[in-house]
C-alpha cells in the first residue's frame, strides 16, 4: 500500500496492523494444527513469523516521515516449554549498503583541507534497532557481531570491527545527527508471551532503496529464531523523474540545469530592467 505523505500515513498503520495481526494469527493456528497432527513427534526449535504494516513507502513532495509497524509471533511445538525468562526480541531495519569515505579535516597554512581518510564499503543508508531490553542483556557479543545487531556491532563491510576508530565514529555521529541511525531500547512491546509489536519511525530524509526488516528472537541469550522481510522506499511524482534523469542521464540533466539558470537570469534582467 502506497504512503503518499507522512501525516496521512501516520493515521493508517492501525488498519494495516490489524490485517497483519489476522495473517499472523492464521499462521500461528496453522502451525499449531500441524504440530498437533504430527502427534508430538519430537520437539523442534522455535520459529518466528513477522509482518511489516507498510511494505512500500512512496515519497512525494509533502512527505514528512512515516511510522512502520512490525508485528510478529513466536511459534513453538506444542510440547516445547516456555523459556524461564521469556523471549527477547530485536528488530533491525537496515537500508541499502553503500560505500562511504570518512575524511579528516586538517588545517594547513590557515586553510582547512581534506586529510587522511578511510573507506567503508558497506555502510547502511539507514539503520534502526528496536528491542524489548538492552541488547547486551539479551545476547552475547559474538552473536550480536555475527548478525550486526547494534551500531557498535555493525561492521560496515570491514571485519574485524575496530573499536575507537575515529573515522568509523565520525560516520556514526553524522548519521545519528541526521536521524538515519538510531537505537531504541524498550520499543518492542510484548503483547503476549509470544506476540510482539515494534513501531519504527522513518525520517523525512530516509533514502531510496530496498530495505531489510530483520527480526531476531533470543531465549537465555541464545538465538532461537529469525525472520527476514523487505521494505521498499521510492520517490514518486516530479521528484522521481528529476532523480531518474540526474542518475541516468547526468549530461542532459546538467545541460537542462544550466539552460534553466540562463533563462531565469535573462527573464530577471528583462523584468527588472530600468529604461
Amino acid at each position: 500500500m502506497s504512503v503518499p505523505g507522512g501525516n496521512t500515513a501516520r493515521r493508517r498503520p492501525a488498519a494495516r496492523a490489524l490485517r497483519a495481526l489476522r495473517r499472523l494469527a492464521l499462521a500461528g493456528a496453522v502451525a499449531a494444527a500441524a504440530a498437533a497432527a504430527a502427534g508430538g513427534g519430537g520437539a523442534r526449535a522455535e520459529t518466528v513469523v513477522a509482518s511489516v504494516s507498510s511494505p512500500r513507502i512512496d515519497i512525494g513532495s509533502n512527505f514528512s516521515g512515516v511510522d512502520i509497524v512490525v508485528f510478529g509471533v513466536v511459534e513453538r511445538a506444542w510440547n516445547e516449554p516456555m523459556p524461564p525468562d521469556g523471549y527477547d526480541i530485536a528488530v533491525v531495519v537496515r537500508g541499502p549498503p553503500q560505500p562511504v569515505a570518512s575524511r579528516r579535516k586538517e588545517r594547513i597554512f590557515g586553510l582547512w583541507i581534506n586529510g587522511a581518510s578511510e573507506e567503508f564499503p558497506a555502510v547502511p543508508a539507514f539503520y534502526a534497532l528496536d528491542s524489548n531490553r538492552p541488547i547486551d542483556d539479551i545476547a552475547g557479543p559474538s552473536a550480536l557481531s555475527a548478525y550486526g545487531i547494534g551500531l557498535s556491532h555493525a561492521s560496515f563491510g570491514r571485519v574485524p570491527i575496530e573499536e575507537g576508530n575515529a573515522f568509523r565514529d565520525a560516520i556514526l555521529r553524522q548519521r545519528t545527527a541526521q536521524g538515519l541511525f538510531r537505537e531504541q531500547t524498550g520499543s518492542v512491546t510484548m503483547l503476549t508471551p509470544t506476540f510482539f509489536r515494534a513501531t519504527v519511525p522513518l525520517p523525512s530524509k530516509v533514502p531510496n532503496g530496498r530495505y531489510t526488516v530483520e527480526t531476531y528472537v533470543f531465549a537465555e541469550k541464545r538465538l532461537v529464531a529469525s525472520d527476514l522481510a523487505e521494505l521498499t522506499v521510492d520517490k514518486v511524482g516530479f521528484e522521481a523523474r528529476v532523480h531518474t534523469m540526474a542518475v541516468g542521464a547526468p549530461l542532459l540533466y546538467g545541460a537542462l540545469v544550466v539552460a534553466l539558470a540562463l533563462l531565469t537570469g535573462w527573464l530577471g534582467g528583462v523584468v527588472f530592467r530600468r529604461d
